[in-house]
């Protein structure tokens, strides 16, 4: 902003200039003083302002800090005055000086605050116990089980933090006023992680010591936690395994999947998805006739019906068929007990393409299964519940085997709404492919090609995932980058190839609920 803009609207205003002048000074006569320097100071300020509607914000700043140096500016002068008869006395301080005077006053209280808050535990309590609370060393050291000398040490060690700490400028980091989002992701036996990220702390605490470790006191300001609320979480996050500890310092245990690096991801492997997805689709088209044939709940489905799933069918086998290719190393032996990988995301899930999956689901008798992949580009048309997991697999199945309604089983009424089970004259139904098992066996036998064509499309995708993501991990998690690309790009494959049919309206998805990619088989 040029000084001749900034006249212009300071002339426009300047009556607000001196209204703020005159409210702040109790000796009136320096009124005309203060305001000259307010008008001088954001005049020669606004050279540095690039984008005018912020001037008022800028200026009214300008003018704080303005009126501040004036203050401190006269009380320097009515100090170094020269003593004469005339003018040795006592004096009671002025307005202005009494206005310094509790500021400061109030500033050191909350620098000592913060200093505090910024102690380690130990430090803290000794120090609140002996000033505060007015207890002896010895007191002290029996509550904190310690000897007298290390009370004493505590004390000396507080009183130099505190010191040093009072005279620094600290900053408040970004995650004090913009969490961002971490969602952890679970892939084993048994999950005990999913409480652990249910508040915005301790997500802030993985996402902040990500790529670089940190002092506890360095998260505390980062995050602008005080220490007495923070200690609590990291003691929790570093006996989970997800944060480790390396002297005073800790570090974020698990690879985080960015979406700077989901970017990057899709750009280096978008090209691979569009012939794979036309050849899927065009034999599987082509067989069409010759599954007819064969014996199964469905085999009357409309093409596009019966293309959906049995191509969602391929994709599943193809999954399985990498995974046994080319295997996950041994599952973890997790620190809240079970098995598996835990990683985790900086969104919202933002980029993912499935609203969850189930494979291969047994009932109690084993007897039949079931698969259900709800891809987020069907959600119109498809949305398989895992609530109540057990419930909803029995009555699953028993629609498979075509048994009576069970009124006992509270999520009946829920899948029949959503039209994944029919139920004609109290006999159920599935609303989705069944075959026999031997059925089941030849269709995943025609399609074998297929199946074989997408499982090396997805160990090729996830070779190229765990070098791309090694680029985006810290140095200690890129040897969990193998698995977890397998984990979290393989079954994404599916997803791909399925959104590119259907960009090509190869494939095209209902406005009604029908069950797309479910199949079930029975023994």
């Amino acid at each position: 902003m040029t000084d001749k803009r900034a006249s212009e609207l300071l002339s426009e205003n300047l009556t607000a200039i001196y209204g703020y002048a005159f409210s702040k000074l109790y000796d009136k006569d320096k009124v005309d003083d203060l305001a000259s320097e307010i008008v001088y100071e954001i005049i020669v300020s606004a050279r540095n302002l690039q984008n005018e509607e912020a001037f008022w914000g800028f200026a009214w700043k300008i003018a704080e800090n303005t009126f501040r140096r004036f203050i401190r500016k006269s009380e320097l002068a009515a100090q170094t005055v020269e003593l004469t008869e005339e003018n040795i006395g006592v004096y009671d301080l002025s307005p202005e000086q009494e206005y310094i005077q509790k500021e400061t006053a109030s500033q050191e209280i909350y620098l000592l605050r913060r200093e505090l808050s910024l102690l380690k535990k130990t430090h803290r309590e000794v120090c609140v116990a002996y000033y505060v609370d007015n207890k002896s060393c010895s007191q002290i050291a029996n509550e904190q089980n310690i000897s007298v000398e290390m009370v004493k040490y505590h004390l000396f060690k507080t009183r130099k933090l505190l010191k040093e700490g009072i005279g620094m400028t600290r900053t408040l980091g970004e995650k004090s006023y913009n969490p961002g989002t971490f969602r952890l992701d679970f892939w084993g036996d048994w999950n005990k992680y999913d409480s652990l990220f249910k508040r915005k702390l301790p997500g802030s605490i993985v996402l902040a010591a990500y790529y670089e470790a940190m002092t506890a006191e360095a998260l505390s300001m980062e995050l602008g936690v005080s220490m007495p609320y923070l200690e609590e979480e990291i003691e929790i996050l570093e006996a989970a395994g997800v944060l480790k500890r390396t002297g005073d310092k800790y570090q974020t245990n698990i690879v985080i999947i960015t979406d700077a690096y989901e970017k990057e991801f899709v750009k280096n492997t978008s090209a691979v998805y569009t012939a794979v997805a036309k050849s899927a689709f065009e034999k599987v088209a082509s067989l069409l006739p010759r599954i007819r044939e064969l014996d199964f709940h469905g085999n009357n489905y409309n093409d596009n019906r019966l293309l959906f799933g049995l191509l969602n069918l391929a994709f599943v086998k193809g999954y399985i068929l990498a995974k046994e290719k080319s295997p996950l190393g041994n599952p973890n032996k997790l620190a809240l007990g079970g098995n598996g990988w835990i990683f985790g995301y900086d969104n919202d899930y933002a980029n993912h393409h499935f609203q969850g999956v189930t494979m291969e689901t047994w009932n109690k008798s084993e007897t039949a299964w079931f698969s259900a992949e709800n891809y987020r580009v069907i959600k119109q048309a498809q949305m398989y519940d895992h609530y109540d997991f057990r419930n909803k697999a029995e009555a699953m199945c028993d629609a498979i085997h075509g048994k009576d309604a069970n009124k006992d089983n509270p999520t009946l009424p829920w899948l029949i709404e959503n039209k994944l089970i029919l139920c004609d004259d109290n006999k159920l139904s599935a609303n989705f492919l069944v075959f026999d098992n031997d059925v089941f066996e030849k269709v995943s036998s025609i399609l074998s090609d297929i199946i074989e064509e997408v499982a090396n499309c997805m160990i090729d995708i996830s070779n190229k995932a765990e070098r791309i993501l090694a680029e985006h991990v810290p140095a200690s998690l890129k040897g969990q980058c193998g698995d977890i690309a397998k984990i979290h790009h393989r079954l994404d494959v599916a997803a791909f190839l399925l959104e590119e049919l259907i960009k090509e309206n190869k494939l095209i998805v209902p406005n009604e609920k029908i069950p797309l990619c479910v199949w079930g088989v029975k023994k």
